[in-house]
């Protein structure tokens, strides 16, 4: 799954002609069949359109287009979310339907949250401060820890964030990678 990772991850950071150029042979390499690298012409204001609590005047352009793109890999097998902005405490802005199944909760429940919700009593302390230092120095980090799930079961989970350049240069959101690994609950 690291290879998947981190092919999802460098198509996520392309622009948006270069990610609709990539997005058929990430497809083809990786086995996505549940992934159509075809949506049709849908605009990112559409595909906004369509998402339970997301309101298109909510978002910044960047976003707009980061959640469009995030859309169309909505059922690939790793979670993908969208944070940001770091200095408003990274509010979640979208999460794709496999995070969401991975995790329970609905977009709407998870909308406007800091993911450290998913956190409980037996998430690792020195994973949660690896995350926050690569936040706090705007640098890629990836941990494995315990999370918990809307209904309190808890999951191991491996997390890649990853700093996102907006059009000015400028860091403003992350994207998050999550996969659910399995490991008995123990």
């Amino acid at each position: 799954m690291a290879e998947l990772r981190n092919a999802l991850i460098e198509t996520m950071l392309l622009d948006e002609e270069r990610f609709r150029q990539r997005l058929p042979d990430l497809v083809e390499t990786h086995q996505l069949r549940s992934v159509d690298p075809y949506p049709g012409d849908e605009s990112p204001a559409d595909i906004l359109q369509n998402l339970d609590a997301l309101k298109p005047s909510s978002v910044t352009p960047f976003e707009r287009e980061t959640i469009a793109k995030l859309a169309r890999l909505g059922t690939a097998p790793l979670g993908l979310t969208l944070t940001g902005p770091a200095y408003q405490d990274n509010p979640l802005r979208y999460a794709t339907q496999t995070f969401r199944e991975m995790t329970g909760y609905s977009l709407a429940a998870l909308r406007g949250e800091n993911l450290r919700l998913l956190q409980g009593p037996a998430t690792d302390s020195e994973s949660v401060a690896t995350l926050q230092e690569g936040i706090d120095i705007w640098e890629q980090r990836t941990v494995e820890l315990w999370n918990y799930r809307e209904d309190g079961t808890r999951f191991r989970n491996r997390v890649t964030i990853v700093p996102l350049t907006g059009p000015d240069g400028s860091i403003t959101n992350w994207l998050g990678a999550q996969e659910a690994i399995d490991t008995p609950d123990s």
